[in-house]
């Protein structure tokens, strides 16, 4: 996300600049990540938001108060990802267990995704999820969008996903339009 102060406001309403004055370098603002190791992780964390962002669980910048206030009346197994606030993780997962509203910092090491304390990675955070979800423990169970009814699409993509599976998508018999549609999510999460 970029973020503007007042003068670069300003800027933009005085009109365009004369040409014999040099471009001001861009003053990035700070923001709670901490810079990428290399390019890899940087594509990884990408696509990552890319997908939750279409996933309709994740809640960005949520406080951690809010976030189990959100999940203190669901069920066992509700979950939700979102920014972690502290500075060196990038999510969080927090999920309704037997003991309450819990979060778990989401940490990323040597290209895969794992659970603060666990022993297990993966290479995507949403198997990570798939994982927790099928595990005999039933930790996690349901995602948490929200009180809105989900779209008609949202629900057919996963149908979709979940009855042919991500790596048949490339041959469905659907229009490119679509198979674009379905890999903007291609999680039956």
């Amino acid at each position: 996300m970029v973020q503007h102060n007042d003068t670069d406001h300003a800027d933009a309403r005085q009109g365009p600049s004369k040409l014999a004055e040099s471009p001001k370098p861009c003053a990035v603002q700070p923001t709670h990540f901490h810079p990428f190791r290399d390019q890899r992780e940087c594509d990884l964390i990408t696509q990552t938001v890319d997908y939750l962002n279409h996933s309709g669980f994740y809640w960005g910048p949520l406080e951690v108060d809010e976030a189990h206030a959100r999940l203190a009346k669901l069920p066992l197994g509700t979950f939700l990802i979102r920014d972690s606030m502290q500075a060196n993780v990038f999510f969080t997962l927090s999920y309704q267990s037997p003991e309450g509203p819990t979060s778990v910092r989401v940490l990323l090491k040597d290209g895969g995704f794992s659970l603060a304390g666990s022993k297990h990675t993966f290479s995507c955070l949403f198997g990570l999820l798939g994982y927790y979800i099928a595990s005999p423990k039933k930790s996690l169970s349901m995602p948490y969008r929200g009180e809105a009814p989900q779209s008609l699409q949202e629900l057919a993509r996963r149908a979709v996903v979940r009855s042919f599976g991500k790596d048949s998508i490339q041959h469905l018999p659907v229009s490119k339009k679509l198979k674009e549609f379905l890999w903007l999510y291609p999680f039956s999460i």
